[in-house]
């Protein structure tokens, strides 16, 4: 290769190049603009989405939260009743009183008159004698007569109670359980102190001693359903008894009595927050201009307000529960998240958020369509670019190929024809010394004369060869017998350069189908070849036989040998090995490739053994053809 050519191949690829990713990157630009276009186009639609769905729930969330105002209103006033329906969204009704709510399950029944001084007399000497002295019998005495000197059925219950526990603890169990079946009947909805019924705890009694069990059941999931609120001691005794009571019934009843826990710790945190800030909910009015301001409070949350019925009524709270008032798709939330916006006027520690993805932007055409789209352009256009850059090398280096072959061609045709000239000018003037010299001119100007046929029966050759031309003639031929030929040609050069030729054959004399003339070519190109690059070596050999089931020819030198990365392309039309030992040796590389596709015509296959320094073996194989007896 001429020292100009890298430079010209490096300006073929950047003008390729140029011409590629010029445009592709401007369509690129252009791409990205309208990419980035549309997406601020999206997301400018869908703020304006967002917006519009905001002021849409704020006006549906207001007009459903009013009715309920007012329904709750005519309720309060005695108009619509006195009990909250089961559909109403309303969770609770508080009226405050002194910073504080009256908390939904506060006893509104007047306070009991107070105990006699001989019934509170008996049920100390009763307790006395329980816990103190551990004489349950005597015990079990001093509550009777409490229980007979008892004024209200709170006293009659409680009276019962001790008097159930000490039957049990004196071992009586049965008079223990008639008791417990009896206040169960009797007591059943009758509270203490702590607001808890006393047939509760004779219900536990029986459930710890396992008697009577389908009685406390149905006594517990009746009385879970008797009311809208339980005292908490009431609900935490519930929800104890209701996780020990098998069926789908009871199952039910614990989950309603587990939500209405988390309602009144809700609801108890609500009014300690109010009273330690008895202002927060008129500075919510205050801050929130309009007919009704909301606050949220909790975990759902709750909507709360402050109502005053009427101008003579003290304000109740009302609270709400805003998954029962809110739209699908929305939820409502006190703190702050990602995607949740406040909700604005009437509204105060309140923020909506819709499902994900709701005003997510949604351009015309995704920007992965886009990115597809150019990918694969660009794709097609550098693939393009690359096969016309490689059909441009190829072309460039296929004509500096042949540049190359003719002139080593015509170097070779040169080298015998000035041989030829030479010695037959001297023969001409006469000038050879005797008839020994003037033979060896003639056998010079014969081996010449041959040699200058071979080179242009090599090219005739290789052009028939290209344009699909060449015929074979196949005939049954004795392998030694083309070895023989290939030698008797090459034996003057040979001579003459002091090479010796070795011929052997293990003695099998295997023929082929083939055509004599080309594999004696295919021969002389290999011996030739060893010739050439046998360096300071003067000895090749050639074996023939049968191996494998095929016959085999291999020529072997013992010069400069071949590097193992060139094995592959020593086959190749006008190839040579590029080293400094073969600068000298002239060549038009056909000589390996004729010899291969003689070699594969006939069903064959040519293979190279060598190592740089060692020599090299070409080894031919052919299919053996089997002669009829």
């Amino acid at each position: 290769m001429s020292p100009a050519g890298p430079p010209r191949r490096t300006r073929r690829i950047w003008l390729l190049l140029s011409t590629i990713l010029i445009p592709t990157a401007v369509v690129a630009l252009l791409v990205v603009r309208v990419v980035r276009q549309e997406n601020e186009l999206a997301e400018r639609r869908a703020s304006e989405e967002r917006h519009d769905a905001l002021d849409q729930l704020r006006r549906e969330l207001s007009a459903r939260l009013q009715a309920v105002r007012l329904e709750e209103v005519n309720r309060l006033i005695g108009e619509s009743g006195t009990r909250l329906p089961p559909d109403s969204p309303i969770v609770f009704v508080a009226p405050m009183a002194q910073d504080h709510m009256v908390l939904p399950w506060a006893d509104h029944r007047p306070p009991a008159a107070p105990p006699s001084a001989m019934f509170t007399r008996y049920i100390e000497e009763g307790e006395t004698l329980e816990f103190q002295r551990r004489d349950a019998s005597a015990a079990s005495a001093a509550y009777r007569r409490a229980l007979a000197v008892a004024a209200s059925v709170a006293q009659r219950c409680a009276a019962r109670l001790a008097l159930g526990r000490s039957h049990a603890e004196a071992g009586e169990t049965a008079e223990a359980e008639r008791i417990d079946l009896e206040m169960i009947g009797d007591c059943g909805e009758v509270p203490d102190a702590d607001g808890m019924p006393f047939g509760m705890y004779a219900a536990e009694r029986l459930f710890e001693r396992h008697r009577q069990e389908s009685v406390v059941a149905e006594y517990v999931v009746r009385r879970e359903a008797a009311r809208q609120w339980h005292s908490p001691s009431e609900a935490h005794a519930l929800q104890s008894l209701l996780r020990r009571i098998p069926g789908a019934s009871a199952a039910a009843s614990l989950r309603a009595v587990s939500q209405e826990i988390r309602n009144i710790e809700q609801v108890v945190a609500l009014d300690r927050d109010l009273h330690d800030h008895p202002g927060q909910l008129q500075r919510a009015a205050r801050t929130a201009p309009g007919d009704l301001s909301w606050m949220g409070y909790g975990d759902e949350p709750w909507l709360v307000t402050l109502v005053s019925p009427a101008s003579f009524a003290a304000p109740v709270v009302i609270a709400v529960s805003s998954q029962r008032v809110v739209p699908a798709g929305v939820t409502l939330q006190v703190e702050p998240s990602p995607g949740a916006v406040p909700l604005g006027d009437g509204f105060v520690i309140l923020h909506a958020a819709w499902a994900a993805g709701r005003f997510s932007p949604r351009p015309a055409v995704p920007a992965v369509v886009y990115g597809s789209v150019l990918s694969v352009v660009l794709v097609a256009v550098l693939l393009a670019g690359y096969l016309v850059l490689r059909d441009v090398h190829r072309e460039a280096d296929t004509a500096e190929l042949r540049s190359h072959f003719v002139a080593s061609v015509s170097h070779e045709l040169r080298t015998p024809l000035a041989s030829i000239r030479a010695h037959a000018e001297t023969l001409l003037l006469g000038r050879t010394p005797g008839a020994e010299t003037t033979s060896e001119y003639l056998r010079t100007i014969v081996s010449e004369s041959e040699r200058l046929g071979r080179l242009v029966d090599s090219v005739l050759e290789f052009s028939r060869i290209e344009q699909g031309r060449k015929i074979y003639r196949m005939r049954v031929t004795a392998l030694d017998d083309v070895v023989r030929a290939a030698a008797r040609t090459m034996e003057y050069p040979l001579s003459q350069l002091g090479f010796t030729l070795d011929i052997r054959s293990d003695g099998t004399h295997p023929t082929v189908l083939g055509d004599p003339e080309a594999l004696t070519h295919a021969i002389l190109n290999l011996l030739s070849n060893a010739m050439k690059y046998s360096g300071e070596a003067r000895r090749i050999e050639m074996q023939t036989g049968t191996r494998g089931g095929d016959a085999f020819v291999e020529v072997t030198d013992h010069g400069i040998g071949i590097p193992r990365d060139e094995h592959s392309r020593i086959f190749e039309r006008f190839h040579r090995v590029r080293s400094t030992e073969t600068e000298g040796i002239a060549g038009a590389g056909l000589g390996l490739a004729l010899a291969l596709h003689v070699v594969e015509a006939h069903q064959g296959r040519i293979a190279v053994v060598s190592d740089v320094g060692r020599g090299s073996t070409f080894a031919v194989n052919l299919p053996l053809q089997r002669l009829l007896a």
